[in-house]
């Protein structure tokens, strides 16, 4: 696969996984810089015939943006720390990459109470020289709802499933009518 069609392919995902991400209301969405991340790595040179390119990468931010909360209704003000860390190899036929995205953020909301989550997610993606494309997101957050006192007065679950197989049978880059082999998406939420 040429590096043109692997980055279009690549694109296209990461636009796949920010509407997805949008969709899902807010709470436990997929990192915006997974998306990026697989994006980024687009652009990893590939390898020379019988050789393969292998990278490990590490990239830390913090975000802050409001939210409304799945739950109750309010909105709230979100402080979010992302982590992700994985690793790519590119055979020149093949390229895969895998890692992780842990999002510990914190959620202050209008009346005062607060929620705190811990929301490791773990993925993966791949593709090869005759156009499939394969990607899988697996997320479990947990968070603690604290009153303005400081008591726990609830929980949030969230668990996120989302993968896709699809062939680029006509090199556009993008998902078409009939070349989805395969697709799930599971968001369920639990107050």
């Amino acid at each position: 696969m040429s590096l043109r069609r692997r980055f279009l392919a690549i694109a296209s995902l990461a636009s796949v996984i920010a509407v997805s991400s949008a969709l899902a209301g807010g709470q436990a969405q997929a990192s915006p810089t997974a998306a990026g991340m697989i994006a980024r790595l687009a652009f990893v040179p590939s390898a020379l015939a019988g050789q393969a390119t292998v990278g490990d990468f590490y990239f830390q931010e913090t975000i802050t943006f409001t939210d409304v909360s799945l739950c109750t209704g309010l909105t709230g003000t979100v402080t979010n720390t992302v982590t992700e860390a994985g690793r790519y190899v590119d055979t020149g036929g093949n390229f895969h990459v895998s890692g992780t995205t842990t999002q510990d953020y914190r959620t202050v909301w209008s009346d005062g109470s607060y929620l705190i989550n811990h929301s490791p997610a773990h993925w993966e993606f791949n593709t090869n020289s005759s156009g499939q494309v394969v990607y899988t997101w697996a997320q479990q957050d947990r968070g603690t709802l604290y009153n303005i006192d400081g008591q726990v007065i609830g929980q949030l679950d969230v668990f996120t499933l989302t993968h896709i197989t699809w062939r680029d049978t006509n090199g556009n880059g993008q998902p078409d009518p009939g070349e989805i082999r395969a697709s799930v998406d599971q968001f369920r939420v639990t107050c």
